[in-house]
């Protein structure tokens, strides 16, 4: 049984549609309870984000070593709001952690979808740029003052100059970014790339810029977990990396049609 944990008290999330087609298209028995109600959650649960409760029923999960499955904005083609349909934009959708862990063999179908350019490393620039997480991010981490705690022990091994690139967020909500600088502006002159576990890693990496990041992100397989080689970073070749993101996000049509149960299970996730 997949017990779902939902925003009850927000039915225009997003989450619904995703929630919506698993419904539809999981294997097992789904039901929905309300994520606005502390509780204490049961195994084999979903959630979107960390609205409401969710960070707690997570923790408390992952303590009981139990599964659960967590979705959440994609690695690309995020939605807009000004152009949402069912088959335009993507959702991500983990087993027992936040982030794919893993680089699974994939084709590039998924992937090249987004005709999205990746440049060979260049191990130049001046700066190093700090991009962190969300709140939510961070505290599930349990690092609240990771902008703090990064800043100051990146200082201890180089005295490049560090630009810290807060997390544009549009309205006050979660959504699309409304940055007045694109991240590839800050990008283009950055030595490197570091954050805990945000997606900005993935354009870092695409423009040839290495990434320093939490134990925690869907970029370890790709970056550095240590900020005492900040001047001796690691680069690996991302294309097997994001051809595997591509298979960990769906459209609420693939979730609906059966689509993404289909890739979960030939895939050995599910």
């Amino acid at each position: 049984m997949l017990t779902i944990y939902a925003p009850f008290n927000n039915p225009n999330s997003k989450a619904w549609e995703v929630f919506n087609g698993v419904e539809k298209s999981w294997p097992e028995q789904v039901i929905v309870n309300d994520n606005s109600v502390a509780t204490e959650p049961l195994a084999n649960s979903m959630f979107w984000g960390f609205v409401n409760n969710n960070l707690q029923l997570i923790k408390k999960l992952e303590a009981r070593k139990q599964q659960f499955w967590f979705t959440d904005t994609p690695y690309f083609g995020r939605f807009d709001n000004n152009n949402l349909k069912p088959d335009n934009h993507y959702w991500r959708i983990c087993k027992s952690r936040i982030h794919v862990p893993f680089i699974k063999d994939c084709k590039s179908d998924r992937f090249d979808k987004f005709n999205i350019t990746i440049k060979a490393p260049t191990l130049t620039g001046s700066h190093i740029l700090v991009c962190p997480s969300s709140t939510g991010i961070h505290n599930y981490l349990d690092r609240p003052n990771w902008i703090q705690e990064t800043v100051e022990e990146i200082k201890r091994y180089t005295d490049r100059p560090i630009k810290v690139r807060e997390k544009p967020r549009g309205r006050g909500t979660s959504g699309p970014s409304e940055a007045t600088v694109p991240l590839s502006e800050d990008l283009k002159d950055a030595w490197a790339c570091v954050t805990s576990c945000s997606i900005s890693a993935i354009e870092a990496v695409c423009m040839g810029k290495p990434v320093f990041c939490d134990e925690k992100s869907f970029a370890k397989a790709m970056g550095n977990l240590h900020l005492a080689d900040i001047e001796e970073p690691f680069y690996a070749d991302p294309e097997p990396w994001l051809n595997s993101l591509a298979y960990q996000q769906f459209t609420p049509k693939e979730f609906t049609n059966g689509t993404a149960i289909e890739i979960l299970m030939d895939k050995g996730i599910l």
